[in-house]
């Protein structure tokens, strides 16, 4: 069902926003867009070593668990994106359902409650629920489309620098997994942001379809 554009202006702003953050380096925020793609990588980088390490003991191939790891380290930070877009736009949905919810509870007043106090009850609901369709876009939604944006800027180019560590290390991995010997080309980092690219690109899709 195509979500309205007064909602999607909201995801829109946000992914601006995250954009332009990126871009510009403004410090805290960007750095910590940056801290958290590499603390999904970091944890799935652990985990992959684990298993790497219980495979091996278990007789499977060290090269070939150790390359599913690598891919799936490649992609978290997308998939990490792809859930806040997802969650985001899924806000714009309920506020719809959450307003009128809460403005029937308030009508639902009129039959328990005498009038005068069932009338506060409404009024009061009516504010509320105004209030929860109002600042739902600009106070939740573009927040978590600006920080699934941000993820993006902060780590896609990062995937072709050789010199970042973190992000390149999958690359390291999968190098190994496919060739048996140590390497970070510049044309496996170009497949690897290729494949990292997708979920964002899932991402950007829930915003304009």
């Amino acid at each position: 069902m195509p979500q309205p554009m007064k909602g999607r202006i909201w995801l829109l702003l946000g992914v601006a926003a995250g954009i332009a953050i990126g871009v510009g380096k403004l410090a805290y925020v960007a750095g910590a867009a940056t801290s958290l793609s590499d603390t999904a990588q970091r944890v799935v980088g652990t985990a992959g070593l684990s298993l790497v390490h219980s495979a091996a003991s278990h007789g499977a191939s060290r090269r070939v668990v150790e390359g599913c790891a690598a891919v799936l380290a490649v992609v978290v930070p997308g998939v990490t994106a792809l859930l806040l877009m997802w969650a985001a736009r899924t806000t714009l949905y309920l506020r719809v359902v959450i307003g009128l919810l809460v403005a029937a509870l308030g009508v639902a007043a009129f039959f328990y409650l005498p009038h005068g106090a069932a009338a506060g009850v409404a009024v009061l609901a009516f504010v509320a629920a105004g209030v929860a369709v109002a600042a739902t876009g600009p106070l939740v939604a573009a927040p978590l489309a600006a920080l699934a944006a941000l993820i993006a800027t902060a780590y896609l180019p990062r995937l072709l620098a050789s010199h970042s560590t973190l992000p390149n290390a999958p690359v390291a991995a999968l190098h190994r997994a496919l060739f048996a010997s140590a390497g970070s080309p510049l044309w496996l980092r170009i497949v690897v942001l290729a494949l990292a690219a997708l979920p964002f690109a899932f991402a950007a899709r829930l915003v304009v379809r």
